[in-house]
């Protein structure tokens, strides 16, 4: 199962379709949405798994990664953007462009703030990822995986 979803991101990137800044901003927007619609279902799910308040959820949980997200929608474009570089054998190209894709493993002790940060900085790159929550926090792990394959672009 692990090698057919890198299979499925690979192809996904291969294909181009997670290049274009639209493609981009429309999944960090979704990703967005999706904390804002289930902030209750993921305090739920941190209660079970590791006893956490229902206070401390978005204070260590989502407030940063929120952040993180409003600062990439930001300065998406402007990271995109092509800049001068010094001309050498290893900078040939001037222009930022995405690797392909990335493993995240998700920790659990904060399974949506260690998952969720990386998928940003994957998603605003233009990268697919492969995410792969913690299974030590149980009922986050199902959650995540839940609301990722509702809210995100499935390959």
């Amino acid at each position: 199962m692990a090698g057919q979803a890198v299979h499925q991101a690979r192809e996904a990137f291969l294909s181009g379709r997670t290049r274009p800044l639209e493609f981009r901003l429309q999944q960090l927007k979704a990703l967005q949405m999706m904390i804002t619609e289930k902030e209750t279902e993921i305090s739920t799910a941190l209660k079970q798994d590791i006893n956490r308040s229902q206070y401390d959820t978005p204070l260590l949980e989502i407030i940063g990664v929120e952040n993180e997200i409003k600062l990439a929608i930001e300065k998406l474009a402007e990271w995109a953007a092509p800049r001068p570089v010094e001309k050498n054998l290893l900078t040939i190209s001037d222009e930022p462009e995405p690797l392909g894709v990335v493993l995240i493993i998700g920790a659990w002790n904060y399974p949506w703030a260690l998952t969720l940060q990386p998928l940003v900085g994957a998603i605003a790159a233009g990268n697919a990822a492969v995410v792969k929550p913690s299974e030590l926090s149980e009922h986050s792990s199902l959650l995540l995986r839940a609301l990722l394959s509702r809210y995100l672009d499935q390959v």
